[in-house]
């Protein structure tokens, strides 16, 4: 296998055994290479080390679990790994800023961190990988129900200065302040919206709207929060985003075309 593809039986390897006790080392062990090769591979193609990524991925299921069901903290705790109610509490704090039970009363957007797509990378003249680019989330699976949006518009958002958060805070800051971004489009949306997490700091908000002047007061809306600031590791920073608006195209939808036009959108 080359680097492209080991990297796609690991990331298929952890999807399907998150709830049967996954390890850095057993996706080592199934893709017959070393852990300390897959670690730098996975740093280097996704900017998250093995361990870090099996952890957001429980913590977004779980915090799914929080809102569609009515299973106890404890046993969605249970499901994904944690061995105590106050281990779990602290792992879905570092992630989402709150506690499980608070987020349970207060959100509806649960997926923080999507699968994360191995299908964006560079390779030379042979067709060896030998980069790549900056990671995508895959939200493949919410293709038709956006297909079902043609004609509506899209809001989206591009979190400014999370680098410099990640560089000065670290990087469990930065996932506060994109939760924070992602909390703030939440407690905008209805039931009828969708908000999805594209990319490392970019958001979209699928909305009803036919009009662009109600897509930019929605924006406008959330975007009046910028310069409020969140508290994280007795620190205290800004967390601010920019905006732009795409139409969900009719007919034929050209899945990655509609969100490179989101992200390019998003930092207008």
């Amino acid at each position: 296998m080359n680097k492209f593809e080991m990297l796609s039986v690991a990331l298929g390897y952890i999807e399907e055994n998150l709830l049967a006790g996954v390890t850095p080392e057993l996706c080592a062990e199934k893709c017959c290479y070393s852990l300390s090769n897959l670690q730098k591979m996975f740093r280097c193609a996704l900017h998250i080390g093995i361990s870090d990524y099996i952890s957001r991925r429980k913590l977004s299921l779980a915090a799914k679990d929080l809102v569609e069901t009515d299973d106890s903290v404890l046993d969605i705790a249970m499901k994904y790994g944690y061995n105590s109610h106050e281990v779990f509490t602290r792992a879905f704090m570092r992630l989402w800023g709150v506690t499980p039970s608070k987020f349970r009363r207060n959100r509806k957007f649960s997926e923080i961190f999507p699968k994360l797509d191995a299908a964006t990378h560079v390779t030379d003249e042979e067709g060896v990988v030998i980069m790549f680019s900056k990671r995508r989330f895959d939200v493949s699976h919410l293709y038709e129900f956006i297909k079902s949006r043609s004609g509506r518009y899209v809001i989206c958002f591009d979190m400014v200065h999370l680098m410099y958060i990640n560089d000065t805070f670290g990087s469990a800051a930065g996932d506060i302040a994109i939760a924070e971004c992602l909390r703030r489009i939440d407690e905008y949306s209805d039931d009828s919206m969708l908000p999805i997490r594209i990319g490392g700091d970019e958001f979209v908000l699928i909305t009803e709207f036919d009009s662009e002047d109600d897509a930019k007061a929605a924006a406008e809306k959330i975007l009046a929060h910028n310069g409020e600031t969140v508290k994280f590791g007795g620190n205290e920073f800004e967390v601010s985003m920019r905006a732009g608006y795409v139409v969900i195209p009719e007919g034929n939808l050209r899945y990655n075309q509609l969100f490179n036009d989101c992200v390019i959108a998003g930092r207008e």
